[in-house]
């Protein structure tokens, strides 16, 4: 399978253009190939706090994961991505995420294979379209004492590319519904390492890790939250685990 990345870099200013810094760091540096455009749909939804479990007043720290903190809310998380068609899929994450369970492990820091230790997130995929937009009201109509909608997000036209043995998408992140009012974030980035020598398994991927670290690091873009590694991913839906950690709030 393709070793993949995810990238956020965030807008430092309303007049920054993300989008365009990956854009003109990628023309300058290869000729790509370009790819049918892409698009995101990203709706999250965040457990009310009458569903959480009451927290453990038992502090202890055991190989480095906190025990005292409590439980962080579970999320619901409902993605569309185009070249994922024509399926959508649907995420509860764990109490425990990734980010969360590492003591001194602030949230904005890279994931990857040395910091991944909360559960997997359970993923089911349903059907793109009208189904996924009546699963969307049902959450909102019937659900809304479980599940309070946080957030919405878009990515529109995005590019893809072709470099080589990489594959890369790049869009602008925004906050809004379709009604209006959309607020520009940044800008997010798929690298995918599509050569021959890609390996599944967790080994194989720490070696892809590192040549996909490489191509990021070579466009000198700073201050991105990376993604790399996340519980779950060689157990099917791999990229998709990615974008939902990449996008879950801090």
């Amino acid at each position: 399978m393709p070793v993949t990345a995810l990238y956020f870099l965030p807008a430092s200013s309303p007049d920054s253009n993300p989008t365009q810094d990956i854009l003109a760091k990628l023309t300058s540096h290869y000729d790509p190939s370009p790819l049918p455009a892409w698009i995101l749909s990203h709706r999250i939804f965040r457990e009310t706090p009458s569903t959480q479990p009451p927290t453990q007043p038992s502090p202890s720290l055991a190989n480095g994961v906190d025990k005292a903190r409590p439980p962080g809310p579970r999320f619901l998380q409902i993605l569309t991505l185009s070249h994922h068609a024509p399926r959508t899929f649907v995420a509860i994450t764990s109490t425990h995420s990734a980010s969360q369970t590492r003591a001194g492990t602030p949230a904005s820091s890279n994931i990857s294979a040395e910091v991944a230790t909360g559960e997997p997130a359970t993923i089911v995929s349903i059907a793109a379209g009208s189904s996924s937009e009546e699963f969307i009201q049902l959450i909102v109509s019937k659900f809304g004492p479980l599940w309070q909608q946080r957030q919405i997000l878009s990515a529109g036209n995005g590019y893809a590319f072709e470099i080589g043995d990489f594959r890369v998408r790049v869009g602008e992140l925004r906050q809004g519904g379709s009604g209006g009012g959309q607020m520009g974030r940044g800008a997010v980035c798929e690298v995918a390492w599509i050569g021959e020598e890609a390996e599944q398994g967790k080994e194989g991927w720490e070696a892809g890790e590192a040549v996909v670290k490489g191509f990021w690091g070579g466009l000198a873009l700073r201050g991105a939250r990376e993604v790399y590694w996340v519980p779950g991913l060689g157990d099917g839906e791999g990229t998709i685990r990615q974008w939902c950690e990449l996008l879950r709030p801090r």
